[in-house]
């Protein structure tokens, strides 16, 4: 495969930005047909313009089959980098007023399973509220893969848990709650004021697939105790653990704000674990990849007050 620096693209003479555009789009509808009726062209002139950007770049970007289209080894290299051009762009526009001087556009945001329920109805409604030329699209992923798709580009903004002594400035965190026991209400440890984490010994557990750091963190800290534990469910989401709890009689941990609906209906309780106490602290980033533009600074600035006031009384 060729190797195509910044200087070779910059020096090659037909380079389109609306041809990134449609390469870009090809690769987010996955077909042809479909890329060419969502921007309004013939089928015959979205390819036209593929393969012109396939000659400038010296290569086939894109297998066609039947089914749609396939990236190839030089597609997969280029994309990224076509997708940043595209976003370096559009914020150049933002920023100097070409948009009305109202912040516009995408902007990808990756929530973790434990905030996605409260916030996601709650960014919306803020954003539409102060922005309502930007369009919000949310992942509900775990920290890892949070933090993998923001060093990749793919998402704009997004929240990462911590656990563990903290590299990072204390001020750079928006949230930190203690993690507790999540159970049905009359359970055998309802109504108390803390639980001792060798108290978990034994106890029927869901928790999330690995790989996830509090799950690492969990298993770690009991293994130093010489604790059992009791993994009897793996989940991909905070919806399922909560479920579980609800209805399998299983316990899981959780900070309280993860279940801020379920408290307030009487449906699940929360008690705050002790010896040792595990914290989990937030952070909210956007991603390295190109710069932030004008909507992905606002929906950082309303994600970042909106996560902080979870963590307020009442």
């Amino acid at each position: 495969m060729e190797v195509i620096s910044e200087m070779q693209i910059s020096d090659r003479k037909g380079l389109q930005i609306e041809d990134l555009r449609y390469f870009v789009q090809a690769t987010e509808y996955g077909s042809l047909t479909a890329a060419a009726t969502a921007v309004g062209v013939a089928q015959s002139a979205f390819s036209r313009q593929l393969s012109r950007l396939e000659s400038t770049l010296g290569g086939r970007l894109m297998h066609r089959t039947g089914r749609g289209v396939v990236l190839t080894e030089l597609g997969r290299h280029v994309l990224p980098r076509a997708q940043a051009l595209l976003a370096d762009a559009s914020a150049l526009v933002e920023d100097t007023g070409g948009n009305g001087r109202r912040p516009a556009g995408i902007v990808n945001v990756g929530l973790l399973p434990s905030m996605a329920r409260p916030m996601t109805g709650r960014l919306y409604a803020r954003v539409r509220e102060e922005f309502p030329d930007i369009q919000l699209r949310v992942i509900e992923v775990y920290s890892g893969q949070i933090e993998v798709m923001l060093s990749e580009g793919s998402i704009d903004v997004g929240t990462f848990n911590r656990y563990r002594p903290l590299r990072r400035e204390s001020q750079d965190a928006v949230l930190s709650s203690p993690l507790c026991l999540i159970a049905a209400p009359g359970g055998p440890h309802g109504g108390k004021s803390s639980v001792r984490f060798s108290a978990l010994a034994g106890l029927p557990l869901v928790m999330p697939i690995r790989p996830n750091s509090l799950r690492t963190l969990f298993e770690e800290t009991a293994s130093r105790r010489r604790i059992e534990t009791n993994v009897v469910l793996e989940v991909s989401s905070a919806t399922a653990m909560k479920d579980a709890v609800m209805s399998c009689g299983l316990y899981a941990t959780l900070p309280a704000h993860a279940i801020q609906e379920e408290l307030a209906r009487g449906l699940l309780e929360h008690i705050p674990i002790t010896h040792p106490a595990i914290r989990q602290t937030t952070f909210i980033d956007t991603t390295r990849r190109r710069p932030a533009s004008a909507a992905v600074r606002e929906v950082a600035r309303l994600l970042t007050v909106l996560v902080k006031q979870l963590g307020m009384p009442g």
